[in-house]
């Protein structure tokens, strides 16, 4: 599909050349086309990278969307495990989308930030309710504020992985992710015995 290959190909040079260098004739010229047959899809690069912009960040919204239903039956530390991996698999998977999406997040496009903002809001209050909802479910006596300095604690650790996988080579980015788990597991340990100590009071 030649819209596929528009937005692959925008990424690509995106990646490379960074927004302004990315223009219209190098991404035809990628995908083998004239630069003007671009316009029939998209009426300006704007509309372009923003599609483009779309598609990577919502791939990776069904990612952690998939990986929560996928293991929702399961103890809330090993669904947090999960999500921790589904972030290293996904992002190490699509090195250049990442790179794409770490360039846009460090160098702001004015033309595309408010995309990104509306994005990021929307991903962040799904991933806040989902992770309140789990916690909630498996530690109904737990306050409000120990949920929401749990799930602080998960997006810092998942935000380091993340910039993790531009910071370490392969073989200490996978320490990285496994030393994330640990530290999860080690959390809902002091949990657990905070809970088992409460009871016996």
């Amino acid at each position: 599909m030649l819209q596929k290959e528009l937005i692959d190909a925008a990424l690509h040079q995106y990646a490379l050349h960074g927004y302004h260098g990315a223009t219209m004739r190098k991404i035809a010229t990628e995908v083998g086309i004239k630069p003007a047959s671009i316009y029939f899809f998209y009426k300006n690069k704007e509309e372009l990278f923003i599609a483009a912009f779309k598609q990577l960040l919502n791939n990776h919204f069904r990612k952690m969307e998939s990986i929560l239903l996928e293991n929702r039956d399961k103890p809330v530390e090993q669904i947090f495990t999960a999500m921790f991996q589904g972030i290293a698999s996904h992002h190490k998977g699509d090195i250049e989308g990442t790179n794409a999406y770490i360039s846009l997040v460090t160098s702001p496009i004015p033309e595309i930030t408010k995309y990104l903002y509306s994005h990021m809001l929307r991903y962040n209050e799904w991933l806040a309710d989902s992770l309140e909802s789990i916690l909630k479910n498996s530690y109904p006596t737990m306050l409000p504020r120990e949920i929401d300095r749990v799930i602080k604690q998960f997006v810092l650790i998942g935000n380091g992985i993340f910039w993790g996988i531009k910071l370490y080579n392969d073989e200490d980015f996978e320490e990285q992710v496994v030393l994330a788990s640990e530290i999860i597991h080690a959390l809902f340990d002091e949990i657990n015995k905070g809970l088992i100590h409460e009871r016996e009071y």
